[in-house]
């Protein structure tokens, strides 16, 4: 495929043009325009770094290509190889070589370890820096080798939550204290409590959330996903339907499981209380939030499982809505238990239904607990603090770079929650992050070690 020349995001103020060098970084991506997460947390980057740098100064390059299923917004890429054959890969990596050699970036960031061997080979051609970014699950498989070698050598490691910054340097891949951290953000212009559309509702079959109580899990409903508990959260509504009677749940996101889902629920007894909405367009997200009364993503880390800091419950919990996420992955980071939500142990079904059916009979705490979970996405996730940390991080590995500078955005007017300390050992934890009663204003949180 050629250019892609359709930039849709927001534009910022050029970089300030006094003293330091203008960088140029080439960004490598296996995928920015399907809706999972590390497509999304690309495109979250590139615009950042677009920010800081430059429209211009920054060149992307995509393995995957827009498809039927992609984001409905258009993104700008400089070249995009449209697929993962031999063809289009060996197309993918001439381009990149192409680019670098006449570009001379002074950064190469490779958005996936399996592009961090390429990224590493370029460097060396061009004298350029590399980064790389670390989610979670692509790290529990066993890494190829130029993708162990690429992640050993590049300059820089970015981890999207402090567990996985944790297990990178635990497992030796890279030495202790050297990952950074930077949390995936929220586009916060969308996603804030507000008014349900009932056109959305009914396009998608979502029940009324004025008529009963909506659970919600959203994503995409695959067997390469089942890590994300889709099985478990139907076992565990089965354990309350009896209980909480009122009480829907609600599959929005197309995928393969669907019908395997589908069979479980009535096999259950429970097809006229299970939902299922099919792919969701993007602008009907806000409304698919809304409609809940609590969402659930509650992952478990199998072989190639696990998340970094996944989207969707910071997104629920924008929109003033309790989240119940698992204590085995990075999901944790984004929940201080009981006060925004509740961290839960995978494969401890009775203690998710029994924590589920106490909130849904208690609407006082419900309340109480999405105003919280607000609070700490404005706080600790905004698109501004992402920038924010992009900033501070060019600025320490380039320092004579030209950055542009943002007003500092003004401190939350509702206490925030604290986001604590992951639940596993050894994860890298800066200053900012230390333990502290929830509910209380923190300090300034630093999400880049």
């Amino acid at each position: 495929m050629g250019s892609l020349r359709a930039l849709s995001l927001s534009k910022a103020p050029a970089p300030m043009a006094t003293g330091g060098s203008c960088l140029r970084i080439l960004f490598l991506t296996p995928g920015c325009f399907d809706k999972g997460g590390i497509s999304r947390y690309s495109r979250y980057q590139v615009r950042a770094l677009r920010d800081l740098v430059g429209e211009s100064n920054v060149d992307v390059l995509s393995v995957l290509g827009p498809d039927e299923h992609s984001f409905e917004e258009p993104f700008d890429v400089r070249f995009a190889a449209g697929g993962i054959g031999r063809a289009q890969k060996l197309g993918f990596v001439a381009q990149a070589m192409r680019i670098a050699l006449l570009e001379k970036p002074s950064l190469i960031y490779a958005a996936h370890v399996n592009l961090s061997g390429l990224a590493r080979s370029l460097a060396r051609l061009t004298g350029a820096q590399t980064a790389l970014n670390v989610y979670g699950g692509e790290l529990r498989t066993r890494l190829r080798q130029d993708s162990r070698w690429g992640l050993s050598g590049a300059h820089h490691v970015v981890a999207d939550c402090h567990v996985t910054a944790g297990f990178v340097e635990e497992k030796g891949h890279r030495p202790h204290g050297s990952t950074s951290v930077v949390w995936d953000c929220v586009d916060l212009d969308r996603f804030h409590p507000g008014p349900v559309s009932r056109t959305v509702l009914e396009r998608y079959g979502i029940p009324d959330p004025r008529t009963g109580k909506n659970l919600v899990t959203l994503g995409r409903m695959s067997a390469r996903a089942r890590h994300k508990g889709y099985d478990r959260l139907l076992d565990v509504f089965a354990r309350v339907a009896q209980s909480v009677p009122d009480l829907r749940l609600v599959y929005a996101g197309g995928g393969d499981l669907i019908e395997t889902l589908r069979a479980k629920a009535a096999s259950l007894g429970l097809a006229h209380r299970v939902f299922f909405t099919g792919p969701i367009h993007e602008s009907d997200m806000t409304t698919v939030y809304r409609s809940a009364h609590f969402f659930s993503l509650v992952s478990d880390c199998v072989v190639g499982g696990g998340e970094g800091i996944p989207l969707t419950p910071l997104e629920a919990a924008a929109c003033g809505v309790p989240i119940f996420v698992g204590n085995q992955d990075g999901s944790q980071e984004a929940v201080v238990d009981g006060a925004n939500g509740f961290v839960i142990a995978p494969f401890d079904l009775d203690d998710h239904a029994a924590k589920l059916s106490a909130l849904a009979n208690d609407e006082s705490r419900r309340s109480a607990m999405g105003r919280a979970g607000t609070a700490a996405v404005k706080a600790h996730f905004s698109y501004e603090g992402f920038r924010d940390k992009h900033s501070e991080l060019l600025g320490n590995w380039f320092p004579r770079a030209r950055l542009a500078r943002f007003d500092v955005a003004p401190p939350p007017t509702e206490a925030p929650v604290v986001i604590p300390p992951s639940r596993q050992s050894g994860s890298v934890r800066p200053p900012s992050l230390a333990p502290t009663r929830p509910l209380s204003r923190p300090a300034a949180p630093k999400s880049a070690g």
